[in-house]
């Protein structure tokens, strides 16, 4: 006859496989004693249950979830975990330096000094403290083996919710308040001599009725600013330094805020919006300044404008890192580890170049960084449309938008985003997942944001955009604009009709191109050789695209934010195309060809638009850089 530790086994698929996949113990208990029924046994109890779990791993634990109908269901947290290797002293009193610094910088406890357990693992993740990194320890587990003076005996606060607050006195002895941070002065508002109050406020209350949620009629003001920023309103641009200075211009003597504040939340402060028969009290002009605030105002419109210290405008991938931190745990890339995620959960796809992958998936990061630029730049432009509705949507302390890409069961994924805590970071959102519409739990998105979530990017205003219009000539107005990147340009070709003289057998570096193009250019043979290599793949492939359009693939041109056509080349003694012609449709109607696309470019570009299936350009061809 089986033990009930050998029939647990052989009934191990009833139970949780996974950490955190919490099951009803019930459940469980059911599953066990039906196999037991099955092998003429008696049927065991609860309590006889959970010990055969425990013979078979000491650390399996079963936490009260909740009680129904004087019934308590209970979870297996963990069932064969790996036994924790001890910490040393000097791990200890490094994890507990680093505990303190966080928590005492982020979070504040209850009077009598507990700590919501799922508060403090969300403050030392945003941080970038991994409890894994400690031996394999969850944050619970480290926090008590860290502060073992404090929880021992005191886990968990009985009189609050079962489990939920951990006992940690030391970092704040009850009646020992945290030492208040000092009031830094206030700079004095500087708003330009000429700006416009009216509309200032008129673009204000169009992104706070779109964007916050007002029940009764008035906004919470914690949720304003996240909003405006994802929105890219900047009150500071305009020289207010809080948005209460900004409130106080645009609404004058009209300014209706209330205190709602209360034990738990003593700051809790809402706006409401004037009343109709208040619009003709609202301020026209801004209000007289002081000398000082002048004086300082004059300092501003003197002092030169800032831009990026070379000169450059913000790249995709820049704005997106604007926008939100993403978490990093131990040190990795955060962006790097949330394309992982993302790659994980859409629907099966290629996402590298080359024969090679490299774990990084570059093609996936170059189309959501591309997404993300397109969704703002259709925001700032239907920003004065009523009619429009955000593509980047913001609903109190959440934000997010559609990816553009799909699960495997064809839903939607959004990226999920909440307001950011950290004091020290400027940027307005914290990610927290890319979820489906369908997503529970915290990542609820209906929840969140209602019934309409917000639309994926979209590229072009008609169908005929994306197609090659065979009736149309093609024109080529600069060749030697080709030269200048060749760096675009098959390798094989540059060294078979370069210049002889040249040395190909250095690093390809930027310098290494830079004076390959020049000797091109400086050697009259040698450039009148390429010349007519380049015109004679051109006029190859013009003559293939009248006689089959399709060859001609739909490119989003994000510099040019509009549609272009690729052009399949065939340079030098190549059998299959090895680099993209880039063409534009001009205002006469025509199409000229603006610049010249290596494979990966041309593959990242289309991939914007949809999953591109054409004869000539499919990921496994495809080579070289993609930017």
């Amino acid at each position: 006859m089986k033990s009930l530790v050998e029939t647990l086994k052989d009934c191990y698929s009833a139970a949780p496989a996974l950490k955190a996949n919490f099951k009803e113990f019930s459940g469980i208990h059911e599953a066990v004693n039906a196999r037991l029924e099955a092998e003429g046994q008696a049927p065991v109890s609860a309590e006889e249950l959970r010990d055969a779990f425990r013979q078979i791993n000491p650390q399996t634990r079963f936490e009260p979830q909740f009680t129904l109908n004087d019934r308590t269901f209970e979870a297996v947290r963990t069932i064969f975990a790996v036994e924790l290797p001890p910490l040393s002293a000097e791990q200890i009193a490094a994890a507990r330096q680093e505990v303190e610094r966080i928590l005492d910088d982020k979070l504040a406890p209850t009077d009598d000094s507990y700590y919501a357990l799922a508060t403090i693992g969300e403050a030392l993740r945003t941080d970038g403290f991994d409890s894994r990194e400690w031996g394999g320890r969850g944050v619970k587990q480290l926090l008590l083996e860290v502060f073992p003076e404090d929880a021992a005996g005191a886990v968990y606060d009985t009189a609050h919710s079962a489990h939920h607050f951990i006992y940690l006195p030391s970092l704040h002895p009850h009646g020992v308040p945290a030492t208040p941070r000092e009031e830094r002065e206030r700079m004095p508002i500087a708003v330009p001599a000429n700006l416009d109050i009216v509309d200032l406020r008129r673009r204000f209350e169009f992104i706070l009725t779109t964007s916050v949620p007002a029940p009764d009629g008035w906004y919470e003001l914690v949720k304003i600013t996240p909003a405006l920023k994802a929105r890219m309103f900047d009150y500071r641009s305009y020289g207010f330094q809080r948005l209460t200075d900004l409130l106080r211009a645009i609404y004058g003597d009209c300014l209706e805020i209330e205190d709602r504040g209360d034990e738990d939340h003593p700051n809790k402060k809402f706006l409401h919006l004037p009343d109709d028969d208040k619009l003709h009290l609202l301020p026209t002009e801004l209000p007289g300044a002081d000398e000082r605030v002048r004086e300082y105002a004059r300092r501003i419109e003197e002092r030169p404008a800032r831009s990026m210290s070379d000169g450059r405008m913000k790249t995709a991938l820049e704005k997106l890192l604007d926008f939100a931190f993403f978490p990093a745990p131990g040190g990795r890339n955060g962006l790097d580890m949330a394309i992982g995620h993302l790659a994980a959960i859409a629907r099966p796809e290629r996402w590298y170049y080359g024969r090679k992958d490299p774990g990084t998936h570059p093609l996936l990061k170059n189309f959501l960084t591309l997404t993300f630029e397109r969704l703002q730049y259709e925001d700032s432009v239907g920003k004065d449309d009523p009619r429009y509705e955000s593509k980047i949507l913001v609903e109190g302390r959440f934000a997010t938008f559609n990816t553009g890409l799909c699960d495997p069961y064809n839903e939607p994924i959004y990226a999920l985003f909440k307001q950011n805590e950290r004091l020290s970071d400027a940027r307005p959102w914290t990610f927290m997942a890319f979820v489906g519409s369908r997503a529970m739990g915290q990542f609820d998105m209906t929840g969140k944001f209602g019934a309409r979530l917000p639309q994926a990017a979209h590229y072009y205003n008609s169908t005929a955009e994306l197609t090659f219009d065979v009736r149309r000539d093609i024109t080529v107005p600069n060749l030697d604009h080709y030269i200048d990147h060749c760096n675009r340009l098959p390798f094989d070709f540059l060294r078979y009709f370069g210049p002889q003289n040249f040395d190909y057998e250095r690093p390809r570096t930027r310098e290494f191109y830079e004076e390959l193009a020049e000797a091109i250019k400086s050697d009259p043979l040698v450039l009148s050789r390429m010349r007519t290599q380049i015109e004679g793949a051109i006029d190859d492939a013009k003559g293939l695209l009248r006689w089959n359009y399709r060859r001609a693939i739909p490119i989003y041109y994000p510099k040019a934010k509009a549609i272009s056509l690729l052009l399949p080349l065939m340079l030098g003694n190549a059998s299959k195309p090895n680099v993209a012609l880039v063409m534009s449709l001009t205002p006469s109607g025509d199409y000229v060809a603006t610049t010249i696309y290596t494979l990966g470019m041309a593959y990242a570009g289309a991939r914007l638009l949809c999953g591109p299936e054409n004869e000539w350009l499919k990921i496994g061809d495809v080579f070289g850089p993609i930017m």
